[in-house]
């Protein structure tokens, strides 16, 4: 936590109990935390006699600490029956975040959604972190977060590339895979991506990753969506090529016709063997028929300027 000048790190916030009062001002967003509540967050049901003296004695430790970095007024302000933390004071990163996501999805043009989903998403580059990931509702809310954070970047690759920008929709593509490997929406967009910059054998490599996963994770095939883009990258990498073309007739017969448009006839382990050698040989040929790709897509997402209070710097 801090303003570009000084830095607080977690064990500089007055103790284990001071900083997980932070964290649950700052996870609420600017909303006012009741007294009870944070007394239940921060000893459970059975709070030990005293409590209410003990976690005001906390807060007014977190806001000498606070005072360092904030020597005008710290941000924690005193409610009735509780506290809140002044965002308009000290901007908190997920807060920010929401809010851009918010006007990302209220824009009137792509460009603008996108543009509004890119500072959104520098403010969450990394996931949120802390030595209090312990605590059950401290894991509760980094897991909200997270879910956030994951539509937010399939939504913002998919609005990129109906805008042409296939490169920024690969790079958040590959950020939402990253965060969930069983992210579908994002794999769509992914392969979409990479065949629009003319990688269809990189696309049908990621496609075997993704169904290997699907496969070992969920005991099921991909869903149709990405199935769709999978045949049309077989039949882009098989054309003016016979030999790549039966090839490719032949995986698709077996993946499409056994195991996606048939599934009374569920496939044995052997065909989805043979499935997989059929289309790994297919890999190896597409990879040496196709042309040299270009570099990935750099995609780059712009950041923000000012003082900004981010919850990953309490880890």
């Amino acid at each position: 936590m801090g303003d570009g000048r000084l830095v607080l790190g977690p064990r500089d916030l007055g103790g284990a109990k001071a900083r997980q009062v932070l964290l649950a001002l700052l996870f609420e967003g600017g909303a006012s935390v009741s007294k009870d509540r944070l007394i239940e967050f921060l000893w459970g049901p059975t709070p030990p006699a005293g409590a209410l003296g003990t976690l005001e004695a906390y807060v007014s430790v977190l806001r000498k600490r606070l005072a360092a970095v904030f020597p005008d007024a710290p941000p924690v302000v005193t409610v009735p029956g509780g506290y809140r933390w002044d965002v308009e004071r000290a901007p908190v990163d997920v807060v920010e975040f929401a809010r851009l996501a918010t006007v990302a999805r209220g824009a009137r043009s792509l460009a603008a959604a996108v543009d509004a989903y890119a500072a959104a998403l520098a403010l969450v580059a990394r996931p949120v972190t802390t030595v209090d990931a312990d605590l059950p509702w401290v894991e509760q809310h980094v897991a909200g977060l997270h879910a956030q954070v994951l539509r937010v970047l399939t939504d913002a690759a998919r609005l990129a590339l109906d805008l042409g920008e296939p490169g920024r929709a690969e790079t958040w593509a590959r950020a939402a895979v990253d965060r969930d490997v069983l992210a579908e929406g994002a794999w769509q967009v992914l392969l979409e991506s990479l065949d629009q910059q003319g990688r269809q054998a990189e696309a049908l490599r990621a496609y075997e990753r993704c169904r290997a996963v699907v496969l070992h994770e969920l005991g099921c095939e991909p869903g149709a969506g990405l199935r769709a883009v999978f045949t049309r990258l077989l039949a882009a990498t098989a054309s003016g090529d016979d030999e790549l073309r039966d090839l490719v007739d032949a995986v698709v017969r077996l993946h499409v016709g056994v195991l996606a448009t048939a599934p009374a006839r569920p496939a044995s382990p052997e065909s989805v063997e043979e499935d997989c050698r059929r289309l790994r040989t297919l890999l190896r040929a597409a990879t040496a028929t196709a042309p040299a790709t270009a570099t990935r897509g750099a995609g780059r997402v712009p950041g923000q300027r000012g003082a900004r209070v981010t919850t990953a710097a309490t880890a």
